[in-house]
């Protein structure tokens, strides 16, 4: 291991929905769970009001600064990377939105970004898959814009499933998605995908791969693992499903894009 490498720090942006300490601490543990040892983590919090998890609630966190604030809060911690974790806000306003966040966060720190939604596509296609099924806590406006994100990227969806849940997403209990996730599974599907960055199945990715056969990519899983991607890392992390089980190739620290001629 490296100096370069003990010293790389990634900084976290995350929509706080639940607003109690020791839940916050839960999902930042969560997104610490993807990474090596050499990376550390540092993260901060955008406020979420207290209303229902809707689409438009999802495109105010988009675009209200809260982003840009929270990655200057965190950059005299110097941040190598940044990954914004959270799927609905990323993929709400359709493809594009999404590297929007990345580009502004790029904007305030001049370091490289990624957002979830990013970071689902670019897993999709490293590990060659163009059919999924979904599961999610969300509402059905929500859902239907998490389908027609995929779809956009040509990627098609089978089968999706949610639980229509109007708040406080973040206190799924891990076995309630877990089986939402394997009743989600469909034979067409070539793997499942798990939105939101709330969930919690970092510790179930191997036993959910074997019982289903297939890949299962959660918010959390993907977002690190295309960070890491960032950072010139392609860490194998045991236990942490199929994404993480494979050597890739690694690019140089830069900012991302969809289009082919620069997509990873």
């Amino acid at each position: 291991m490296t100096d370069q490498q003990k010293s790389l720090r990634l900084g976290a942006i995350y929509p706080d929905d639940v607003w109690v300490d020791i839940e916050a601490q839960a999902l930042v543990d969560e997104f610490r769970r993807f990474l090596p040892a050499e990376v550390e983590l540092i993260a901060a919090a955008t406020y979420v009001p207290a209303v229902d998890n809707t689409a438009s609630l999802a495109v105010a966190l988009a675009v209200n600064g809260d982003i840009e604030v929270a990655a200057h809060r965190l950059m005299p911690y110097r941040p190598d990377c940044f990954a914004y974790y959270c799927t609905s806000s990323s993929f709400i306003r359709g493809p594009e939105g999404d590297l929007d966040i990345s580009r502004r966060i790029t904007a305030v720190t001049g370091k490289p970004a990624t957002t979830t939604s990013t970071a689902m596509i670019e897993a999709l296609r490293a590990l060659d898959i163009s059919s999924i099924s979904l599961a999610s806590p969300y509402l059905p406006d929500v859902e239907q814009r998490f389908v027609e994100f995929f779809e956009a990227h040509g990627v098609k969806v089978v089968k999706s499933l949610s639980l229509c849940i109007e708040r406080d997403h973040s206190l799924v209990l891990p076995e309630d998605i877990r089986r939402l996730a394997e009743a989600a599974d469909d034979p067409a599907a070539e793997a499942v995908f798990v939105g939101c960055t709330g969930q919690k199945l970092a510790r179930h990715l191997d036993a959910m791969e074997a019982i289903l056969g297939k890949p299962v990519l959660t918010a959390n899983q993907v977002t690190s693992w295309h960070a890491l991607k960032l950072m010139g890392l392609a860490p194998q992390i045991e236990g942490r499903g199929r994404l993480f089980a494979r050597a890739q190739s690694v690019p140089v620290l830069r900012s991302i894009s969809h289009h082919p001629e620069v997509g990873l």
